[in-house]
């Protein structure tokens, strides 16, 4: 007896009206897919209001696109996105290759360092994820959202690599072999203790929720101590001030939590897309003060982005599963 497949069903109006978009700028778009476009754009109202809100929306993103290609390169971009060849507009498979030519430009360069990094860390998490590692020494890492990291333990030190993002030390006691945590720019030396550090860059942030740990730069002999329930941050070559941190609100990651207490959107945005297999793309400067709080869960990143449209009352614009445009 045949097995009956599941029908897939059919690419939204906005889908079709992204796609055509990105297939009318290649430069081997035929004159019999641009007659067959225009069929499809004055075939109703609905069909021309969403391909000219792409167009639109295009022109937007057109500076910050242009900013991540000249940091990839020509070449880069080439080699990643082969010519389509599209014999039927509205196929499953031209949807995906149109998407991601549309996110190919923003995210090329993160992928290729996140990529690199993976190969040579010893764990590593990708979005969304967590893992948490027992070490010999008796000490646990629970990695973060997006996280690589190597290992180096000898005699004398035991030594973690933080290559990304952000991860949570739980020090077994060893005085004779100080636990230190870098990223290469600044270091975190404990020997018996519990902190958190996210690294972003050449910046690291460290907040302490057990003991006490010295913070220092690699640049410098400038060093500080951070104690129990206390941040800090170094960044620019240089450790700012010690402060208080909320540890209920700045460690809410390892309860799969997001809280937001009167940050502005770019902020929420920035942090949201850590645990996301995509971006969301602010292209209307004036949001990007505008104040979110909230609490989110990190294993629904689609459930963040609902909130946050429908608590500030603004439209957003999925290209892709993956690309989202707030607007």
């Amino acid at each position: 007896m045949p097995i009956k497949k599941p029908s897939v069903p059919p690419p939204s109006v906005s889908e079709q009206a992204s796609a055509w978009f990105v297939r009318l700028q290649a430069d081997d778009v035929t004159a019999e897919e641009r007659v067959q476009f225009k069929s499809w754009y004055q075939a109703s109202q609905e069909h021309a209001g969403a391909y000219d809100k792409v167009r639109v929306l295009w022109a937007m993103l057109e500076a910050p696109a242009q900013r991540v290609r000249a940091r990839v390169g020509a070449e880069q971009v080439a080699d990643a996105s082969p010519p389509l060849a599209i014999k039927r507009p509205y196929s499953r498979r031209f949807m995906t290759a149109s998407s991601s030519l549309l996110m190919v430009a923003v995210l090329l360069s993160s992928q290729l360092a996140t990529l690199y990094q993976n190969w040579q860390s010893d764990y590593h998490t990708a979005p969304g994820e967590q893992l948490t590692v027992a070490l010999d020494d008796g000490s646990r890492i629970t990695l973060n959202t997006n996280t690589a990291l190597n290992v180096d333990f000898s005699a004398d030190q035991r030594r973690i690599r933080l290559l990304r993002g952000e991860g949570y030390f739980d020090v077994a006691p060893n005085k004779s072999r100080p636990f230190t945590v870098t990223n290469g720019t600044a270091s975190a030396r404990a020997v018996g203790t519990a902190f958190s550090v996210r690294g972003s860059g050449d910046a690291m942030r460290v907040i302490v929720s057990e003991g006490t740990v010295e913070v220092s730069a690699s640049n410098t002999h400038e060093a500080v101590l951070v104690h129990l329930n206390q941040q800090v941050a170094y960044q620019q070559g240089r450790i700012g001030p010690v402060i208080s941190a909320d540890i209920f609100e700045a460690l809410a990651w390892q309860r799969r939590q997001l809280i937001f207490s009167r940050l502005p959107l770019s902020q929420v945005i920035d942090e949201v897309n850590r645990y996301r297999r995509g971006q969301i793309l602010l292209i209307n400067p004036a949001l990007k003060e505008r104040i979110v709080s909230g609490v989110f869960d990190t294993t629904d990143p689609g459930a963040a982005v609902d909130g946050i449209k429908a608590t500030l009352k603004i439209k957003s614009l999925n290209l892709s599963e993956r690309l989202v445009l707030f607007y």
